[in-house]
Order: C-alpha cells, then structure tokens, then sequence
C-alpha cells in the first residue's frame, strides 16, 4: 500500500489526476453545506419584483442565507473532518503511509475552512461547537478569538480558558521527512495570548498564560500558574544590563 502511494505522488500525471477527484472532493462537501442557503436564496428570489421594499427583503434574505452557510458548513465540514481523521493518534508518519495520505485530504479541506468560514465565527459559540464536531475536547465558558486551529481532534481545552486574536494553535508539524502529530492541552483558567503559536506536545497548566507573540516549541510544558512570554523587542545593551541586575 505505501509504495502504490509513493508512486502516485511522485508521478506527475497520477498526481494531478488525483488532485483533481480532491478538490471535487472539496466542492461537493461545501455544496451539500450550502443547500439550505441556496434554497432560501431562491424561495426568496420568487417574491422579487421591481419595488425597492422587495429588493430590500431579498438582500436580507441573502444575507440570512449566507449567516445559515457559515453555520451549516461549519458543522458539516466538522463531521466530515472527523471522519477523515478517526483513528489518527500522536506519532510519526512517513510520506505514502495511509494516515499522511488521509491527513493531506484532511488538511486540504480545512483549510477550505479556515479562508471562507472561521474567520466570520471566532469569538461566539458556533466556532466552539465546529471544535467538539472536529473531535476537540472544549471546556465550559471558553472563548475562542481565533480562526487558526488545525488538528482539533488533537486538541484539549479545559473551562474558562481564552485563546487571544490569531493565536495559531497547531497540532502537527513536518520534521526530519514525516509527519508529526501531537496534542496540545490547554489547563483550566489559562490564557493564550494574540498571535501565540502552539505546536505538536505542548502542555499549558492551569491558570496559566502564554504571551503575545510567544513561540512553543515541540513539546514545551508550563506549569501551573506560570507564564510565560517571549521578550518585548530590546538593544543586545538593554538584555545585557537586565541580565546583570538578575544576577546581582
């Protein structure tokens, strides 16, 4: 099996082929979401005429239209990101394994998401319940400011956490030739801040915060209660000095 993948990938013409039933894969997923929209779309296209009472009602009716798409392709797509990912776990895979195969698929369709539904949804609870399809583990009264979760049947988020504008919770990486996935558990109370990033194998504690701009690095943990935060942008002179008044 993994080496009739590898020479599907590696074969221009099989690869492009193989985009294509993707990508179709991709239109026919977000066209079923988009039923309920289209139909409304059109029972409300029925009532249009030349008063401008009616085309007023038809732009609501499509702005309804477009609100109930970015619910119902949230949900969907979820449901379908589950299934694709059902049985992934933490580990190692090589390029041309059934799992890589499958998560490429995966990855391709979120980011589907990620560009024409997520970024209308962070911050109220339809994002959340997107989570918990997808596979997340997501506490009580937790808010979510960001659209730039991936891997969230991986992910682990305890009560009353806030994730900050743009943090980038990511739950795998490529490393040494194969894909790498691994959880990433938010403690209870804490706080990530805007435009964090969260790699595979990091572990916040309870009560705890990430700063601003703070890079994790594979597998970094912080204990409860602590935070941590990667410096504001200073002269080699000024660490220097800071350096030497921690010591004193």
């Amino acid at each position: 099996m993994k080496t009739f993948i590898d020479k599907l990938l590696r074969n221009p013409v099989t690869f492009e082929i193989t985009s294509i039933f993707v990508y179709a894969f991709y239109c026919l997923v977000f066209a079923i979401a988009s039923i309920p929209s289209v139909f409304i779309v059109y029972s409300g296209s029925i009532l249009l005429d030349s008063s401008f009472l009616m085309f007023l009602v038809f732009a609501l009716i499509c702005f309804l239209a477009f609100y109930i798409f970015l619910v119902c392709s949230s949900i969907f797509v979820g449901l379908v990101e589950r299934l694709l990912t059902l049985g992934f776990k933490p580990g190692a895979y090589s390029p041309g394994s059934p799992v890589f195969m499958r998560w490429l698929i995966y990855s391709g369709l979120h980011l589907w998401l990620v560009n024409l539904v997520l970024p209308f949804l962070r911050g109220n609870n339809w994002i959340k319940i997107y989570l918990r399809v997808a596979g997340a583990k997501v506490g009580k009264e937790v808010f979510v400011n960001t659209k730039d979760i991936f891997d969230a049947y991986l992910l682990e988020i305890g009560n009353t956490v806030v994730i900050g504008g743009e943090a980038f919770l990511n739950c795998h990486l490529f490393e040494h030739g194969h894909l790498r996935l691994g959880k990433i558990e938010i403690g209870d109370g804490s706080t990530i801040g805007a435009c964090a990033y969260l790699t595979p194998g990091t572990r916040i504690g309870k009560n705890s915060a990430v700063g601003m701009y703070t890079y994790l690095r594979r597998g970094t943990e912080v204990g409860d209660g602590e935070t941590l935060m990667t410096p504001p942008g200073m002269s080699i002179r000024q660490i220097v000095k800071l350096m030497r008044e921690e010591k004193k």
